[in-house]
C-alpha cells in the first residue's frame, strides 16, 4: 500500500516533469502555439462588399483622406456594421470608414472593428442601413434623404409596420452607430432624426425629379419648395425646364414661376415656346399690378388747388389723365 508521501511524490513529480519539458521546448514552437494561431475573428477587408441599394454617396477623396487621418489619430470610434449571409460580408454602415481603412493600409478587421448582423432579412438590412446612417451622418444631401425615406416607406408599407418614435435611435444604439458627437445623447438624437410628416413628404417628392434637377437641389441652386412643384411634371417636361432655366438661362426660376408652370401644365404642353408665353404674361401682370403714390401736397403746389382728402386729389389726377389722353 502506497504511503501519502509516495502519492505526493507521484503527483508533483509528474507536474515538475511537464514544466521541465515546457521550459526545454524550442522558443519558435512556443511562439507558434501561443502567438501565431490563426485568429478566426479577423475578416479580410477585401472580402467586404458594398450594399448595392445604399442611397448615401461615398465621400470625395479629400474627405476620405481627412477621415483616414482621424482614424489614425483617434482610432475607429464606431464599429462597421456587416451583414453576414453565407460566406459573404455586406457593409450596412461604414462604407466610408472601410475606404479610409484601405487608405491606411489595413488588410483585416479585428473583432473590435465590426459588428455582425446575421439572421436578418433583406428588408431588415435596408432599415438598418438607412436608420444608422440617418443617425450617424452629420451632413446628408437632400437626394440622399429622399432615397433613404423612399426605402423606409417601401419596406414599412410592405410589412404594414408601425414604428415607435424611438425606433431609429434604439436601433442605432444597438448596432453601435451613435454619432461621434459626445453631446449627442438620446433626447437630442430624437429631435435630430425625427422629421415632421410634412418634411418627409417633401423629401419623398424629390424622388420624382430627374437626376439633373435633383443635382441642382444638392448644389443649392434649386430650392426644395421649387423642386416639389416641378416634381409633379413628367420627365420630358422637366428636361425642357432644365434646359430653359439652367442651360440656356433664359430666365431665373423662382417659386411663382414654378407654380405657374405646374398650373399651366394641366392645360397645355410645356416647351420653350409655351415657357416664353408664361414668362411674358407674368411680367406684364406684374407691371400692371404696380401702384404709385403721389403726395397730395405736391399736387396742390403744382395746381394751386387744395384738397380736403386723398380721394379728391385722386379724382382730380384721373380727370387730368383722361383729358390728356383725349387731347394728346
Amino acid at each position: 500500500m502506497s504511503s501519502i508521501s509516495d502519492i505526493k511524490n507521484e503527483i508533483f513529480g509528474n507536474l515538475q516533469q511537464e514544466q521541465k519539458e515546457e521550459q526545454n521546448r524550442p522558443i519558435n514552437q512556443m511562439q507558434e502555439k501561443n502567438f501565431y494561431e490563426p485568429i478566426s475573428d479577423e475578416i479580410d477587408i477585401n472580402m467586404l462588399k458594398p450594399f448595392n441599394e445604399n442611397p448615401f454617396k461615398l465621400c470625395n477623396s479629400e474627405d476620405l483622406e481627412e477621415l483616414a487621418e482621424s482614424i489614425k489619430d483617434e482610432g475607429l470610434l464606431n464599429p462597421i456594421i456587416l451583414w453576414k449571409k453565407e460566406d459573404t460580408y455586406t457593409i450596412l454602415s461604414g462604407h466610408n470608414r472601410v475606404e479610409a481603412l484601405k487608405i491606411l493600409g489595413y488588410q483585416k478587421l479585428d473583432k473590435t472593428m465590426y459588428k455582425i448582423k446575421e439572421d436578418i432579412s433583406l428588408d431588415d438590412a435596408r432599415l438598418i442601413l438607412v436608420d444608422t446612417n440617418l443617425v450617424q451622418r452629420k451632413e446628408i444631401l437632400p437626394s440622399e434623404k429622399a432615397r433613404a425615406y423612399k426605402i423606409q416607406q417601401n419596406v414599412l408599407n410592405k410589412n404594414k409596420s408601425i414604428r415607435s418614435v424611438n425606433f431609429m435611435t434604439e436601433n442605432a444604439i444597438n448596432t453601435g452607430e451613435m454619432a461621434e458627437d459626445e453631446s449627442l445623447f438620446l433626447g437630442e438624437t430624437n429631435n435630430k432624426i425625427l422629421e415632421s410628416r410634412t418634411t418627409i413628404f417633401r423629401y419623398l417628392r424629390l424622388n420624382y425629379l430627374i437626376n439633373k434637377l435633383l443635382e441642382k437641389v444638392d448644389d443649392n441652386e434649386l430650392s426644395i419648395k421649387i423642386a416639389i412643384e416641378l416634381s409633379y411634371l413628367d420627365e420630358d417636361t422637366q428636361e425642357e425646364i432644365f434646359i430653359y432655366f439652367f442651360v440656356d438661362k433664359i430666365e431665373k426660376l423662382n417659386l411663382d414661376i414654378a407654380k405657374k408652370i405646374r398650373q399651366e401644365y394641366k392645360k397645355m404642353p410645356i416647351n420653350r415656346n409655351t415657357l416664353d408665353v408664361i414668362i411674358e404674361k407674368m411680367k406684364k401682370k406684374k407691371v400692371s399690378k404696380q401702384s404709385y403714390k403721389i403726395n397730395v401736397k405736391d399736387i396742390e403746389q403744382i395746381t394751386d388747388k387744395s384738397f380736403s382728402n386723398e380721394k379728391e386729389a385722386r379724382d382730380f389726377i384721373l380727370k387730368c389723365i383722361k383729358f390728356y389722353e383725349e387731347n394728346n
